[in-house]
């Protein structure tokens, strides 16, 4: 083989496997979060408003309530929650039940905004959502960990929702009765929306 023809060769493998590299990198590389900008704080500052004031609503409230007199479903943990489908009985149930419809509503009033609801008990259970989330008990995450100790809580950046996989910034506020913290309301912000 000619000296030109073996640079070419060489040169293109080289070229070739650069770009291999290149994509490996690309597809392996973890998605990354976007950090909230001050432009984008107002209009969340104004859904946590709505969203403590929908934790409010007495539909939500008794709700919660009477999930938490039965407390979560039994023998049901995240890793079977993730083994049913939308499908399935227990997930239409709570999608479907007063609850379920009262956040569908106010979900669909704001589609572009608004991409989740999840209302949670005090065992962190699921009470009612808009779509299936990807766990059934969320204690330990401080979505539903910082409002159940009485706060609103904010995400301090947007990523890619962990069950609609749409760049989100979830808020949560805490769903009392009287004083007393019996549950959470979380809500799901459409990044863009919020640009």
């Amino acid at each position: 083989m000619p000296y030109d023809s073996r640079i070419r060769c060489f040169s293109s493998s080289l070229f070739l496997n650069i770009w291999m590299l290149l994509a490996a990198v690309i597809v392996t590389t973890p998605v990354r979060a976007a950090d909230v900008t001050p432009k984008m704080q107002p209009k969340i500052d104004t859904y946590k408003k709505q969203a403590a004031m929908w934790a409010m609503d007495p539909v939500i409230v008794k709700a919660v309530k009477e999930s938490n007199a039965k407390g979560p479903i039994p023998m049901l943990g995240n890793a079977k929650w993730r083994e049913l489908k939308e499908s399935d009985p227990i997930v239409k149930g709570l999608v479907d039940n007063p609850a379920g419809q009262r956040l569908t509503k106010w979900m669909n009033a704001d589609p572009k905004g608004i991409n989740k609801i999840v209302l949670s008990g005090d065992k962190s259970h699921r009470v009612a959502f808009t779509s299936m989330p990807a766990i059934y008990i969320g204690k330990g995450k401080p979505n539903f960990d910082e409002s159940f100790s009485g706060k609103v809580w904010q995400q301090g950046e947007s990523k890619p929702d962990s069950s609609t996989n749409i760049e989100s910034v979830q808020i949560s506020a805490p769903v009392k009765n009287g004083n007393d913290v019996i549950g959470v309301l979380l809500v799901s912000l459409t990044a863009a929306n919020l640009q």
